[in-house]
């Protein structure tokens, strides 16, 4: 009986220990964390996991939606002079008008 617990034991904590997940760094990146996950050097708990696939677009955006824009010439710089210029235009200076009545 006691050889069977002791192999009940063994097994259990070799599962803790399966799915003990380490912190994350600080100095690792988004995108660094997402390979490591793909490629099975680091295991994330389901919240981790959750958070990690909503954050990666904004850290890594689809390369075609950044190449589209180069192409056009409209990166975020020459669309925000254009925008700005654009309000310039319609920049109206009022002034008073005085009657006499």
């Amino acid at each position: 009986m006691n050889k069977i617990r002791a192999v009940i034991d063994q097994i259990e904590a070799e599962q803790r220990q399966a799915h003990q997940v380490d912190e994350i760094p600080d100095h690792i990146s988004i995108t660094e964390l997402a390979e490591d996950v793909v490629r099975g050097k680091r295991r994330l708990t389901q919240p981790q996991m959750r958070m990690l696939i909503e954050l990666l677009p904004y850290y890594a955006p689809k390369l075609s939606a950044v190449a589209v824009g180069w192409q056009k010439g409209e990166d975020f710089y020459t669309r925000l002079e254009k925008a700005v210029r654009i309000q310039e235009a319609k920049l109206i200076e009022g002034r008073v008008i005085e009657r006499d009545d």
